[in-house]
């Protein structure tokens, strides 16, 4: 008997210890395959997912009288071919049940994906497959509106791979179901900060300033996890989707042929164009092998008529480069429909710019939230005459003041808009507005009778506008302490999540066109200082012509290079002064009746450079200069009678290349109500040396 319970005794010792050793090995096991190859933050989660399959689908089953509405999660995992920036297509066929298993709906939704950067600040997520880490495409995800389909009870979904690069799809399914708060904005707070971050990156796709509906919507309605239904044997802990919120999820729906979104979209009557900053070389590919497209250089001062570019085929099929190009404007153009992707010579991606707009019409109007005694910046466009009315409302929602306006309807011909399926739709042109609002303004409200796109922008009245200005590269972000601060700033619109649920609230592709060909004739007064600032100097200046103006005739101010084989003229002529530049820091001016021939001689072959005012193109000009004392304001006043259009400051610094600070204030009485004309107040200029406009000072002994 004693033997009997020995035996059992270590019988059961041994079925311990064989538990024991394999809880211990199977934790081993886990945790090697599920961690990450790349530690993220603590913010990081862990998503169960499934893969989808090209031949047996995955059924999920749900509440129809509890779920709103379905969202679809997908994540393409690619195979080592793929790189970086290249977009690969797959398709996700969803079918949804009646509870008699009749199909309801069967349709197919089309993706594009592109691999996640794997870098630390940029990898957002990555799957671990058999202790390995799978290269995992930025998310994608679509919704289905089970409202809209009351009977349904199931969901199926089938993979259709479009390209062979595509080693897998995980899936996720989530479904909005009513979530029991008696009061939503209160129990908003009492959650934690991080769970309200997840609720309003889930829900709006990014942190903003909330509205109380995208608060409440965030509490009464939750995204339940629902799992497939029929499929045994599914390990949930073999197939983990690693990721950092805010979930990047990007929607298209491909229904007709796919646009990649990087690329650049030109056809009749619709161009792009590319900021040229430093000189450089365009590296650009096309399609398939469709034609190629029509480049333009635009000098954007015009001093230089526009160009021609041209270009050669590279090694790589259907790859071009154009030649060395100077800063400017490139445009691009074709006539039949054209997509063509952009680098720099050294491979960096050219990047277009988006404008974000509301669709208004006669049943859908935009509101504003402003701050009392700012200025607003309305940005319209529409394809047809339309007739817009701005109204601004005090806190007590009373009506302050009321504006009308019409706008032409004018498509634009280089901004469009992107459509979640990637086509590009015409949009009208440009059309900005600007008002000034009261002390008791609170809000504003636009309505339209036709669709109009409207975008907002404001800024204080007292806010200070800063710029730098340099007809050259800038290498550094700040230089000596100044940075640029953007004159307005876009505005979210009060009732944004209702316009961006119906999708009415959309990015528009915006390019900037060539600069307006003005032939008006202009004319710029010279403004005596002597009562306000002393005389310091005067400056010879480089003052080209823009390209399409006629050349003005000179006057004796006007000085071109000296040409020794044309005669001098005559001592009683205006017209008979020379500049001579010994070198960078020493220059002359006399008269030629002044001095010898013997000594002009001997000054021509003294002097690095000569100036004359008798012949020849002249577009050097002679001017008075005026010592602006640092930090202490000069006040210059117009009679408003003869109020001038624009001022222009010229200003000049000897003996040093650092750049200038230039503080500009000014005070008016502006024009009231809805205009389309607006000045800055406070403006502060840093001015960088140009070598485009080159200038001297003809006495450098006054160098101030």
């Amino acid at each position: 008997m004693y033997l009997i319970k020995r035996f059992f005794a270590i019988l059961v010792l041994i079925i311990v210890l064989l538990t024991a050793l394999f809880a211990w090995n199977s934790f081993l096991i886990w945790l090697d395959s599920a961690e990450p190859v790349n530690p993220q933050t603590s913010k990081e989660t862990r998503s169960k997912v499934q893969w989808l399959s090209s031949t047996k689908p995955l059924t999920y089953t749900f509440s129809n009288q509890r779920t709103h509405s379905l969202r679809i999660l997908s994540n393409a995992v690619f195979d080592q071919s793929v790189t970086l920036e290249q977009p690969v297509n797959y398709a996700i066929k969803y079918t949804l049940y009646n509870d008699k298993k009749e199909v309801i709906v069967d349709k197919v939704y089309h993706h594009a994906s592109k691999l996640v950067n794997n870098s630390q600040d940029q990898q957002i997520k990555q799957i671990i497959e058999n202790k390995q880490s799978l290269n995992v495409a930025s998310g994608q995800s679509f919704y289905l509106p089970i409202k809209h389909y009351p009977q349904a009870k199931s969901l199926a979904l089938t993979l259709i791979p479009e390209e062979k690069t595509i080693q897998g799809v995980v899936v996720r399914v989530h479904a909005k179901t009513p979530d029991q708060n008696v009061d939503p904005l209160n129990s908003w707070l009492k959650r934690p900060v991080d769970r309200r971050k997840r609720a309003t990156d889930y829900l709006t796709m990014g942190e903003n300033t909330l509205t109380n509906t995208e608060i409440t919507n965030a509490m009464a309605f939750w995204w339940q996890k629902i799992a497939p239904q029929g499929i045994p044997g599914i390990d949930f802990k073999s197939d983990i989707l690693y990721e950092s919120l805010p979930y990047n999820v990007l929607t298209y729906d491909f229904s007709q042929q796919q646009h990649s979104l990087a690329a650049y979209y030109t056809k009749h009557g619709l161009c792009a164009s590319i900021t040229l900053d430093k000189s450089d070389r365009l590296n650009f590919t096309v399609s398939n092998d469709q034609e190629t497209p029509s480049l333009i250089w635009y000098d954007k001062l015009q001093f230089e008529a526009p160009k021609v570019i041209n270009y050669t085929l590279t090694d790589k099929e259907n790859t071009y480069q154009t030649q060395p190009l100077e800063p400017g404007l490139i445009t691009i153009c074709s006539e039949q429909e054209l997509l063509t992707q952009w680098r720099t010579e050294s491979g960096t991606a050219i990047l277009t710019s988006y404008a974000g707009s509301y669709l208004i019409n006669a049943q859908e109007h935009v509101e504003f939230d402003v701050v009392p005694l700012s200025h607003l910046n309305l940005e319209l466009r529409a394809l047809e005459t339309s007739q817009l009315n701005i109204s601004l409302y005090d806190e007590n929602q009373i009506q302050i003041d009321r504006y009308s306006i019409t706008i032409k309807g004018e498509i634009s011909g280089f901004d469009r808009l992107i459509a979640d399926n990637t086509q590009r739709q015409a949009v009208g042109m440009l059309t900005p507005y600007y008002l000034r609002t009261g002390k008791e303004t609170k809000y504003v409200k636009i309505t339209a009778n036709n669709d109009v796109y409207v975008r907002l922008k404001s800024r204080l009245a007292s806010f200070h506008y800063q710029r730098r200005i340099a007809h050259q590269p800038i290498l550094t972000e700040s230089t000596n302490g100044f940075y640029d601060i953007a004159a307005w700033y876009e505005q979210k619109a009060r009732n944004h999540y209702d316009l961006s649920q119906r999708d009415l609230f959309v990015n528009i592709r915006t390019f900037a066109p060539p600069p307006d060909v003005e032939q008006t004739t202009t004319y710029y007064q010279s403004k005596e200082l002597f009562n306000l600032l002393p005389l310091s100097n005067v400056a010879l200046g480089l003052s080209p012509n823009r390209y399409y103006e006629e050349q003005q005739p000179a006057e004796e101010f006007n000085f071109g290079l000296y040409d020794k084989n044309q005669a001098i003229p005559s001592a009683s002529s205006n017209d008979n002064r020379l500049i001579s530049r010994l070198n960078s820091n020493s220059a002359k001016e006399l008269k030629t009746d002044d001095i010898s021939f013997a000594d002009q001689q001997q000054l021509v072959n003294e002097a690095s450079v000569i100036y004359q005012n008798w012949y020849g193109h002249r577009p050097w000009v002679k001017q008075r200069l005026y010592q602006l004392v640092k930090n202490k304001p000069a006040k210059l006043s117009y009679d408003k009678k003869k109020r001038p259009i624009s001022i222009v400051f010229k200003v000049f610094r000897a003996q040093s290349n650092e750049p200038v600070t230039l503080n500009i204030s000014h005070s008016a009485k502006y024009k009231l109500g809805l205009t389309s004309e607006y000045s800055i107040a406070k403006q502060s200029f840093q001015l960088h040396n140009s070598k485009l406009l080159k200038s001297f000072l003809i006495h450098p002994k006054k160098v101030k």
